[in-house]
């Protein structure tokens, strides 16, 4: 199945790869020896067309569906404006964080973005979006963030792209914008799993 590369995040020394279907699908591009290749993923690159023999990962938790896992990959000709097929196949959602994941974001008092269980999961973890708002690089914290501006500081993704960061990504461009895997701080065993949202990259 032929297949477009929209998306490319840091994840350790592996990068997960986010791609499109010819038929329109969402797919998380996840290779069948993920465990013991160190450097999964990093072959793809954002634009690419391949040719993969995918299968379902059965093991999937909500809202993570888009989990495939890839046996075999062969490079085809690239696409020559990936944009086109985003819009095609994603239409972007624009506007503010509220447009985000079916508006179900909350923020932590620092203003990170993140779902809860409480409050309710989309059906879906992958999605384009156009902010109305310059989004500005934040470098305060231990992680590159972007903020979009807000009374009372703002709310924040994590940048966890390889693309060079902008100072400021302007209002309109296109992102790519995902939810990590669920996660508490280890020091807190009890404590409520979250998906935070992350910006993987722009157009």
């Amino acid at each position: 199945m032929d297949v477009w590369i929209v998306a490319k995040t840091r994840r350790g020394t592996r990068a997960c790869i986010g791609a499109i279907t010819a038929d329109g699908q969402s797919v998380r591009l996840v290779a069948a020896n993920q465990e013991i290749d160190p450097r999964a993923g990093m072959d793809y690159a954002v634009g690419q067309t391949w040719d993969v023999d995918i299968r379902p990962d059965r093991t999937v938790q909500p809202p993570h569906v888009e989990n495939v896992f890839v046996f075999s990959k062969k490079r085809r000709p690239n696409f020559n404006d990936i944009e086109q097929i985003i819009e095609r196949h994603m239409p972007p959602r624009c506007g503010g964080p509220e447009q985000l994941f079916d508006g179900l974001c909350q923020t932590t008092n620092a203003g990170a973005l993140f779902l809860a269980e409480r409050t309710g999961i989309p059906g879906y973890s992958t999605m384009f979006w156009r902010p109305d708002q310059p989004l500005p690089l934040d470098r305060t914290g231990q992680r590159l963030r972007y903020r979009y501006p807000l009374s009372g500081g703002g709310c924040t993704l994590t940048y966890v792209g390889f693309q060079e960061p902008l100072p400021v990504i302007p209002a309109g461009a296109l992102l790519r914008v995902s939810l990590s895997h669920w996660w508490r701080p280890p020091e807190m065993p009890n404590g409520e799993l979250r998906c935070y949202a992350q910006l993987s990259g722009w157009f």
